[in-house]
Order: C-alpha cells, then sequence, then structure tokens
C-alpha cells in the first residue's frame, strides 16, 4: 500500500477516484507522514551520543595531528643544528646565505672541515671495531665479563652511529663498517653464555659474582629483582650438577656430597655480600655511575686512545648508565624462601647420591669436612630476611638426617646381608644332610685341649666344649664367617661413635638401632627357619645346632645387644637394658630351638614307646623273667624283761623290673645314636617329661589290672618301681603335675598291699631304691637331670672346698649351664671314714638264717625301729612275732 502511494500521480487522481476515496487516500498519506516522523525521531535519539563521540575524536585527532607536525618541526630544527655543530653522522644541505658571499665562502669551508673530520672519524671508529672482537675475547678469557660487556655495548653504540649515517657517500665507500658489526653481534649471546656459566660454578668467588650480575644488568637492560632470579635458578643448576656423575669428570661420592653443601652456603654467602644492605653490587653500580668513571675508550689500547681526539664527544665520552633500584630485604627474603622451596623439591636427588654411600669412613670424612668447611652467620641472615630459624643451615637441616638414615641403611643392609649369607649356608648344610659320625664327637684328638696358657683364658670357645654340642668344622666356618660381618659393622659403627662432631644424643640412636636392628634379623632368620617346617631328624639337627652355636661362637653378636666398654660413656645407665635385651634374644632362640629338639625327643620316644617295650599284664610268667630277685632280710627283736629274741624273714625288691632297665637302657641307646652331643637341661626335662608320662600311664594300666590287686609282691614290685622313677628322674614339688600323678599311682599300689607289711617295709624299700639309684645311676647318666647329679654328690661324704677347680665345659648361652661344676675333693678325717665303712648289717639268704650275735650296732638300731613300729601297729604286742 505505501508503495502505491509512493508511485501516485496527482494529476490522474481526481480523474480516476470519487472525492470520498480521494479522502481517503488524503488520510493515509498523513498517517504514513507520521509514522515516518516518529521513526526519524526514535533513530536521532539513538544516534547522538555516537555522533557526540564522534565528535569529540576528530577533535582529539586535530589535537594529535597538531602535536605530531610540531614536533617533527623540531626534530627538523634539532637536525640542522646538529648538522652546523658538525656531528658525525647527519649530514644536511649547506645553508644558502643569499645575503652575502662571504657567509657563502664561509659556509663552504666549515663544509670542507666537517667533511674531513667526519672522515677521520669514521675511519677512527671503523678502527674501533676491528680492534674490538679481539679485545673482548681477551677479556673473556680472563674472565673479565664486565669489560667485555662494556665493550660490546661500546662497539654497538658506534655501530649504531655508524649505520644512521649509512646513505652518504663516504659510508657507501666503506662497506667494511656494516660487515664488521656482523662479527661482532654474536658477541651478546656469547658473552651471556660465558656468564651464565661462571654463575653455574661450583666454587664462585663474590669478585666474579658480582662481575656477572653485573654484566647481566647491563647486557639485558632488566631489573635487579630479574636477574636474582636468574642467579638462583643458576644456583640449582649448579646444585644439581655437583650430584651429577659425568664420566668425562669421574668424581668420588664424597666430593659430590661436599661439592652440593658447598653450593647451597656459597649461594647464601652471596646474597649476603652482594645484595643484602650495602653489597658489592650496589658499590660497583655507584662506581659506575659516579662522574669520575673512566669512559669506555680507555679499556682499548694505547694505540686506540690516542686517536680518541678524533672521534665525536657522544662516543669518546661514552660510559654505561644503570638504572637498578636497590632491593629491599624482604624482597630478597621472598626469593630466598621460593629457592629453599625449590631446593626442598631437589631433596630426592641428593638422597639417591647419599645411597651410594658405602662405609662408615666416608660418611665420617664427609663429617668432618663439612664441619670444618666455614659457614655463614645463618642466624643473622634469617633475622634480617625475615625467614624460620635453622632455615638456611642445610647441614643441619638436609644433611645430617640423610647422614644418619644413610648409616641406618648401612648398618641394615650389612645386617640382612650376613643374616642371608648365614641362612643359605644353613639351607645348604641342611640340603646336604651331611652329619658328622656319632663316633667322632666324642673321638680324641690332638687339638682338644689349648696349647697355652692364654689359650686357655681367653674367651673364645674351646674345642672340646664345641664338640660336646656337636659343633663340627662346617659349624665353626659358618658362625666365623657370621661373627667376622658382625665385627665388621661394629667397627664401622665405632668409627661414627668415635666422630667428634656426632652429638651425644645421635650416638646413643645409632646403638639402640644396631640392638634392634639385630633383634630384628634373628627374629627374621627364625621365622625363615620355622617355615621350612623341618620333620626330618638330620635337618632339625643341623638347623638347631648352627643356630645354637651363633650365639655362642660369635662374640660380635654379643656387641650389637651389649655394648663394648668404649662405647659405655654415651650409654650411661642403659648398659643394663642391653644385658637385658642379650638375655632376652638368646631366651627368644633358645625357645625357638626348643621346639626343634622337641620334635626330635618326640621322634625318638615315638619310635621307642613303653607300650611296645614292657609287657602289658604281668602273669606267672612275666614274673619269673622280669621280676629281679628280691633280698631277703632277717629281722631280730629282744624283748629285755623275758630275754627273748624273735626273728623274721622278709623280701623286699632290690632293683627295678628288667623290662624297665631294658627300655631305659635301649632308650638311651637310640637318644646317642640320634643326638650324640649333651643334651641341654630344658631338652632333657622335656624328654624326661614326656618320658615320664608315657611310664605312669602304662604304670596306671598295671595297677588297675586284676592281677596288681590280687598279688601283693607284684604291688610292691611296682610301688618299687615308681620310687625308683621318682628317685633318678628327681621329681620334686616344682613338677606339680607329675608330683601328684606318681604318688597317685603309689598310693593306688600302697592300697594293694597289707598296711602292717607296708609299715614294716617301707624304711627297707627306701633304702633299697637309694642303693639302686646309686648302682644304676652310670647307666642312667644320660636321662639323669642335673639337679639329681648334684644332689647325690652332696649326699656324698666327700668335703668340698668353696671354689671348684674346674669350670663348666659350655652354657646354652644365657644363664643355665650344661655341665656342673666338678669339685675339689679332700678326704676326711680318719675317724670320719671309719664311718663310711658299711658292717655287715644282716645276712642275705633263702631260708632262714640264725643271726650271729656280733651284729652290728645299726641293724639292732633298724631291729628295734622295727619292733617299736610292729608293737604300735594296730595295738600289737611282741608275741606276734613268734
Amino acid at each position: 500500500m505505501t508503495s502505491n502511494l509512493l508511485n501516485l500521480n496527482v494529476d490522474t487522481l481526481f480523474e480516476q477516484h470519487s472525492v470520498s476515496e480521494i479522502d481517503a487516500i488524503h488520510k493515509r498519506i498523513q498517517s504514513l507522514v507520521e509514522n515516518k516522523r516518529e521513526e526519524l525521531r526514535t533513530h536521532v535519539g539513538e544516534r547522538y551520543r555516537d555522533l557526540l563521540q564522534a565528535a569529540d575524536t576528530i577533535a582529539a585527532m586535530q589535537t594529535s595531528a597538531g602535536t605530531l607536525i610540531e614536533q617533527v618541526q623540531r626534530v627538523q630544527s634539532n637536525c640542522r643544528s646538529l648538522n652546523e655543530q658538525q656531528l658525525l653522522g647527519f649530514q644536511s644541505s649547506a645553508a644558502e646565505d643569499a645575503g652575502s658571499a662571504a657567509s657563502e665562502a664561509a659556509l663552504q669551508q666549515r663544509s670542507a672541515n666537517r667533511k674531513l673530520q667526519n672522515y677521520y672519524g669514521t675511519l677512527v671508529q671503523i678502527k674501533l671495531l676491528t680492534a674490538l672482537p679481539e679485545l673482548i675475547w681477551t677479556h673473556l678469557d680472563n674472565e673479565r665479563f664486565y669489560a667485555a660487556a662494556e665493550l660490546f655495548v661500546f662497539s654497538r653504540h658506534i655501530s649504531t652511529g655508524l649505520q644512521l649515517d649509512g646513505q652518504s657517500a663516504l659510508m657507501q665507500k666503506l662497506p667494511v663498517a656494516r660487515k664488521q658489526w656482523e662479527i661482532l653481534r654474536p658477541f651478546h649471546v656469547t658473552i651471556k653464555q660465558a656468564v651464565l656459566a661462571a654463575l653455574e660454578r661450583e666454587q664462585l668467588p663474590s669478585e666474579l659474582a658480582v662481575d656477572c650480575l653485573q654484566s647481566l644488568l647491563l647486557l639485558e637492560k632488566s631489573d635487579l629483582a630479574a636477574v636474582l632470579q636468574t642467579f638462583m635458578s643458576l644456583r640449582s643448576a649448579a646444585f644439581l650438577r655437583c650430584l651429577e656423575s659425568r664420566s668425562s669428570e669421574p668424581r668420588r661420592v664424597k666430593e659430590r656430597i661436599l661439592a652440593s653443601l658447598g653450593v647451597l652456603n656459597s649461594t647464601v654467602d652471596l646474597l649476603d655480600k652482594c645484595l643484602l644492605g650495602d653489597g658489592l653490587l650496589y658499590s660497583r653500580l655507584d662506581e659506575c655511575a659516579a662522574s669520575t668513571y673512566p669512559a669506555t675508550i680507555s679499556r682499548m689500547d694505547s694505540s686506540e686512545r690516542q686517536l680518541a681526539h678524533l672521534l665525536p664527544d657522544i662516543i669518546s665520552g661514552f660510559k654505561p648508565q644503570f638504572q637498578v633500584v636497590q632491593l629491599a630485604p624482604e624482597q630478597l627474603g621472598v626469593s630466598l624462601q621460593q629457592w629453599l622451596d625449590k631446593m626442598n623439591a631437589l631433596a630426592a636427588n641428593l638422597q639417591q647420591v647419599f645411597a651410594l654411600v658405602s662405609s662408615m669412613q666416608i660418611i665420617q670424612d664427609i663429617k668432618s669436612e663439612a664441619t670444618a668447611s666455614g659457614r655463614p652467620d645463618f642466624g643473622r641472615l634469617e633475622q634480617q630476611l625475615k625467614l624460620k630459624h635453622s632455615q638456611l643451615d642445610f647441614y643441619a637441616r638436609k644433611y645430617m638426617p640423610l647422614i644418619n638414615e644413610r648409616v641406618r641403611e648401612i648398618i641394615r643392609g650389612s645386617w640382612a646381608a650376613a643374616m642371608k649369607q648365614t641362612y643359605e649356608q644353613v639351607l645348604t648344610l641342611i640340603e646336604n644332610g651331611q652329619l658328622q659320625p656319632p663316633h667322632q664327637i666324642w673321638q680324641e684328638q690332638s687339638d682338644d685341649l689349648p696349647l697355652s696358657l692364654a689359650a686357655a683364658l681367653s674367651d673364645q670357645p674351646k674345642r672340646l666344649a664345641n664338640r660336646t654340642k656337636g659343633y663340627d668344622s662346617s659349624t665353626i666356618d659358618l658362625c666365623r664367617k657370621f661373627d667376622a660381618h658382625l665385627a665388621d659393622i661394629v667397627q664401622e659403627l665405632n668409627v661414627m661413635l668415635q666422630e667428634q662432631t656426632t652429638r651425644a644424643e645421635d650416638k646413643l640412636a645409632l646403638i639402640k638401632f644396631l640392638r634392634e636392628t639385630a633383634r630384628e634379623q634373628i627374629t627374621e632368620y627364625l621365622s625363615n627357619l620355622k617355615s621350612l617346617q623341618l620333620r626330618e631328624r638330620p635337618a632339625l639337627l643341623l638347623a638347631l645346632r648352627n643356630t645354637l652355636a651363633l650365639v655362642e661362637l660369635c662374640p660380635s653378636l654379643k656387641l650389637c645387644f651389649c655394648q663394648p666398654p668404649a662405647w659405655r660413656q654415651w650409654t650411661g645407665n642403659l648398659t643394663g637394658v642391653g644385658i637385658e635385651h642379650w638375655q632376652r634374644i638368646c631366651g627368644l632362640i633358645e625357645e625357638e630351638m626348643l621346639s626343634f629338639w622337641l620334635l626330635i625327643v618326640e621322634d625318638v620316644l615315638a619310635g621307642h614307646s613303653c607300650e611296645d617295650k614292657l609287657p602289658k599284664i604281668i602273669n606267672n610268667e612275666v614274673v619269673l623273667t622280669d621280676f629281679a630277685l628280691w633280698q631277703s632280710l632277717t629281722l631280730e627283736q629282744r624283748d629285755e624283761e623275758q630275754e627273748q629274741s624273735v626273728q623274721s624273714t622278709i623280701r623286699i625288691p632290690s632293683q627295678p623290673r628288667f623290662s624297665l632297665q631294658m627300655y631305659l637302657h635301649q632308650l638311651i641307646q637310640a637318644l646317642n645314636e640320634a643326638v650324640p652331643q649333651t643334651l641341654p637341661p630344658k631338652v632333657l626335662q622335656a624328654f624326661n617329661q614326656r618320658l615320664l608320662g608315657q611310664l605312669l600311664t602304662h604304670y596306671e594300666g598295671l595297677a588297675r589290672a586284676d592281677c596288681t590287686k590280687s598279688s601283693q609282691n607284684i604291688a610292691l614290685q611296682l610301688f618299687f618301681d615308681l620310687k625308683f622313677l621318682e628317685r633318678v628322674f628327681a621329681i620334686t614339688r616344682e613338677e606339680r603335675a607329675l608330683y601328684d600323678r606318681i604318688h597317685e599311682q603309689q598310693n593306688q599300689l600302697r592300697d594293694c598291699i597289707d598296711p602292717f607289711d607296708f609299715e614294716l617295709f617301707a624304711e627297707h624299700i627306701t633304702s633299697h631304691v637309694s642303693r639302686a639309684t646309686s648302682r644304676l645311676q652310670g647307666e642312667l647318666g644320660v636321662l639323669t637331670p642335673a639337679a639329681s647329679s648334684q644332689g647325690a654328690s652332696g649326699n656324698s661324704s666327700l668335703a668340698h672346698e668353696s671354689d671348684p677347680n674346674v669350670l663348666c665345659l659350655s652354657s646354652s648361652g644365657a644363664t643355665s649351664l650344661w655341665f656342673p661344676l666338678l669339685p675339689i675333693v679332700m678326704p676326711q678325717a680318719s675317724g670320719e671314714n671309719k664311718t663310711l665303712v658299711p658292717e655287715p648289717s644282716e645276712k642275705i639268704a633263702t631260708t632262714t638264717p640264725t643271726r650271729k650275735p656280733g651284729g652290728s650296732g645299726s641293724r639292732k638300731g633298724d631291729s628295734g625301729k622295727s619292733k617299736s613300729g610292729a608293737s604300735s601297729f594296730f595295738g600289737m604286742s611282741q608275741e606276734w612275732f613268734r
């Protein structure tokens, strides 16, 4: 519709439309005009701000253009002024003085002089550029990095001036200037690389460090904070480089560790000397900024310095300029803290190097040299830089923990290697299974006894004592190697303890660690040995012999628990603790080996069971073949009032049953074949307890049998056997279970005997048991406990001196003795010896003998006791005996 209104022809409007249609068209046109007017008003309102901003921008552009035109005009004026002053590199067309001919002539003369001076000045500058490379190399070779950097900046300044005049006719004829700059340009990188390499050195003097830092400030035109970050990064690289092992420069581990410590300490020392307070760097920068500081041309050779008057002032008077703001201690502390955090992250590299230390001597050398080397005043620096306490003491904070840890690793590794080698040797012996023949253990040899008094009094185990325990040459060789390893460990630790710089608490901690490591390794060895689950008798014997030998034949093992006298100055009152730990480990070994002994004991008892060897039922045939001949005793009682004597004959067992004696004898033979050496007391006690348990079980069955209850003689013989076993095996109240059990069976058998007869026989049975025990003591010596033998010797009539003359041959490793002390005996007086000769007290016969009137008084006393006992029993009188 709008397009139709726009194309409307006014001339034909009234011809083609009516009045009403024309009126409608008019209204539409009016409405369209109002809409367009509203749209225009809205559009102008929205774009008004943009229009104002564009107007401001146009005004600013006009101002900037005017300022730029003014500055260009000023530059032109300055160039014209420089041209008039005849400076190098700037030429301008001669100013025409149309005013007078004299001015034109003067201008021409001035132009000619200027050209001549420019010519000579340009040649001198080119000569300087040609001489500078060699001079810069000379300073680099002499490690005068700042001088080299200053000369390079000087060459760049000269080359810049020549390049500005590059379009002149003279410079077009001298292209050597441009080529010489191409030669000098790489010196920027060369000098910088040399400076960075110098800052990465292990040994960095403070003067050289200041020279390098000043060179970086001059070359890079950076602030001091950036140069400090570069310096700290390079010192970190120097630290890592010290720890590396290079094939071109092989270094020992000790040198690498000490060099790394030197880098850390020297870095802190350089920060203190160069950047803290009025450091060397700030002093050097102040000298360079002073007006009296010589120009750079003074560093040239004398031949070049003589031509300095031909150079422009801007060249001859050139001096480097520095705009450096001094760092505050807080900023320096922040940078140092960041560097310390980075060093903490690199601690793993240092730990890897410490892992290569193989001996205590190297550690001692490291500690001695580290302590002898000077260190900065860390406390003052930490206070000035506001760092934590002991943050900068690298030796105490980083190196000492690693040293102590490495000492522990060396001890642990050496102990583990020694224990592993010993365990493998024991396994080899077990796998080979070569036991020493039993007869060779007790075969006499020439080297059994010590050949000198010193050898006899030494603490080393004697060969005879070793043979009594079954220690053959392979076992002794195994213990010798193990003891040599432990002696090396103790010796190396002694080196550390004698070192003066080690603190007393660290020394005590090392001694405790040695003891704990020894305990852990021994415990692990015992666990590995038990995990083998040995069941064969030869393997068990080899395992326990070699293990017990470690305690007795390795004196260095005891030193790991009980410190040598030289160490007690650091242990103090803890010496008793070491002895207690040694007794514990000995007890642990004995306890673990006791389980091996018990397997052997049970194997021997299982192969020789009393149920198979002793008769289970006692009949007449067994009585005839098994019961020994009883002893007949004639008792005589006299009535003093009637002067009549009564004689009675009793029969009492004199020895145990033959089957019991044969069984014990066979058991001893089997035990000697299985274990030819002496049994330890605990093993013997365990063996006897198990043996007695089986025997009591057997006798318990016999006591319940009808034959025993119906026959007093059988019960009396069994009672005698139990009394004999109780006496031989020394059953006391301390062994409560066995004591109660055997007495219960004795009471059970006693009930099968007539009370009067038992009262009459009791005293004689006791004496016969003692006599049988003394007679069979030698045959049953293997099974006899030490307490029994000591009791027998104590009951003898031989007098003892207070001190024995023969020490025990060996011990079980802790406190118990395997052999009793052999006493010094002395004969008694003659009167006492007479009492030792027994007088015949009775006649032993199968028939009733007639007692001679010349009987001994002792037997009369016995008869009197029997008489009084019989008279008191049930109120019976002496007529009963007739």
